[in-house]
C-alpha cells in the first residue's frame, strides 16, 4: 500500500524523514494553535459570541481533519428527523473534488442521494448557510462538519472521535490532523466513538478514559459501520454481501481512514489483493483508474460509496463495485433539539 506524505504525517510514522519534517514544521504549528488558541479565547471569555440562525442547529464537527464518519452520521441524524415529520436541512462546505452533474462535491453528492427529502444547503460560511434554512422554514438544522465554526451559535455539539486514535497522532496542523487541541473536546455536548468495529475492549476503554479526563461526564455513544451491500458505481440497485464472501478485491480510495475501509471489508470475508489509498476528497482520472487496473490484475474492483460518484463520471467504470454502508449507533443520543420533543 503506498502511503502519501499527508497521510504519512497524520499517522504515527516516527521514521527519521517524518521527524526532521516535522521539526521544520513546528514553527508553523505554534503558529497555528497560538491564532486557534486566542480565537477560542475570545469566544471563551464572551468577547466574542455566536450568533442565532433562527433555528435549532445541531453541529457534527471532530478535532482530528478527516475519516472520522461525520457524514454518515449527518445522515443517520437527518433520517431520524425525516421519519418524525421534521422538515430537514443540511449545511455543508462541499469542499472537494466535484462527484456529480450539479457540480457538488463527493460528501454532499452523497448526502443529496441518501436522503433526499433533506433541503442541502452548500456554504462555505456556516451562518449564512444555516440563516437560510432557517429561512427556508428548516424544522432542524443539521451541520456538518461545523464545530470549529464557532460564529453559529448551537444548540447541541457532536463531536465524532475515531476510537481508534481520538486524538489522531497527537500533533496539531500542520505538524498532524489536529485541529485544536485535546481541551477543546470540553465544549462538546456528546461524543460519537467511531471505528469501533474490532476494537478489543480494553483499548476502547482507554479511548473512552482519553475523553473523559478532558470533559468528564460527557455522554458517549459508539457509532459502527453497518454495510448495507454492494453496487456499480453506476447503478443503484444493491446485491447481497454475501456476494464478496470469498472473492479477490483490490481496494482504492479517497478518504481519510483507507484502513477502516480495508477492515470492513475484510469482516466481510472478501479476500483484499491490495489497498491503493488516495487523498481525502481525491478527484479520479483516467489514468488513475489505469493505474488501479494495472495493480489489481485479476481482483475485482472495489471503492466506497463517497468515490463512486467521481469514478462513475470516468469512462470503463463499469466493472468497478463500491460498498454501502450506514452508521448505527449503540447507546442513546441525548434528545436532539428539533427533532425530539
Amino acid at each position: 500500500m503506498k502511503t502519501s506524505l499527508t497521510q504519512r504525517l497524520l499517522s504515527r510514522d516516527n521514521a527519521l524523514p517524518m521527524f526532521l519534517l516535522r521539526v521544520l514544521l513546528a514553527p508553523l504549528q505554534v503558529l497555528y494553535m497560538a491564532v486557534v488558541t486566542t480565537r477560542n479565547a475570545l469566544y471563551d471569555t464572551g468577547l466574542l459570541s455566536g450568533e442565532a440562525a433562527g433555528a435549532p442547529v445541531i453541529s457534527v464537527g471532530n478535532l482530528t481533519v478527516g475519516g472520522t464518519g461525520k457524514t454518515p452520521l449527518v445522515i443517520e441524524l437527518a433520517r431520524r428527523a425525516l421519519a418524525k415529520g421534521r422538515k430537514v436541512a443540511i449545511v455543508t462546505r462541499g469542499y472537494g473534488a466535484v462527484a456529480d452533474d450539479a457540480g457538488r462535491s463527493d460528501e454532499a453528492a452523497l448526502i443529496a442521494e441518501r436522503v433526499p427529502q433533506a433541503t442541502l444547503i452548500i456554504s462555505p460560511d456556516k451562518l449564512t448557510g444555516a440563516r437560510q434554512a432557517a429561512s427556508e422554514g428548516a424544522d432542524v438544522i443539521l451541520v456538518d462538519d461545523g464545530f470549529q465554526h464557532r460564529r453559529l451559535q448551537r444548540d447541541l455539539d457532536i463531536v465524532v472521535a475515531d476510537a481508534r486514535a481520538p486524538f489522531g497522532n497527537g500533533y496539531q496542523l500542520p505538524v498532524g490532523g489536529m485541529r485544536e487541541s485535546p481541551s477543546a473536546m470540553a465544549r462538546a455536548d456528546v461524543v460519537v466513538l467511531t471505528h469501533t468495529e474490532g476494537l478489543d475492549k480494553f483499548k476502547l476503554h482507554d479511548s473512552k478514559a482519553s475523553i473523559q479526563a478532558q470533559n468528564r461526564g460527557v455522554p458517549m455513544v459508539l457509532g459502527t459501520h453497518r454495510p448495507l451491500g454492494v453496487r456499480s458505481v453506476t447503478e443503484q440497485t444493491l446485491s447481497p454481501l454475501s456476494d464478496l464472501m470469498g472473492r479477490d478485491v483490490f481496494l482504492f480510495c479517497g478518504i481519510g481512514s483507507p484502513e477502516g475501509f480495508q477492515i470492513t471489508v475484510e469482516s466481510l470475508g472478501a479476500v483484499v489483493t491490495g489497498l491503493m489509498p488516495f487523498p481525502d476528497h481525491h478527484a479520479f482520472s483516467g489514468t488513475d483508474l489505469a493505474e488501479v487496473r494495472s495493480q489489481a490484475r485479476t481482483a475485482r474492483l472495489l471503492c466506497t460509496e463517497k468515490d463512486a460518484a467521481k469514478v462513475a463520471r470516468l469512462a470503463g467504470n463499469d466493472d468497478v463495485l463500491c460498498l454501502v454502508i450506514d452508521m448505527e449507533l449503540v447507546g442513546e443520543l441525548p434528545a436532539l433539539p428539533g427533532i425530539d420533543g
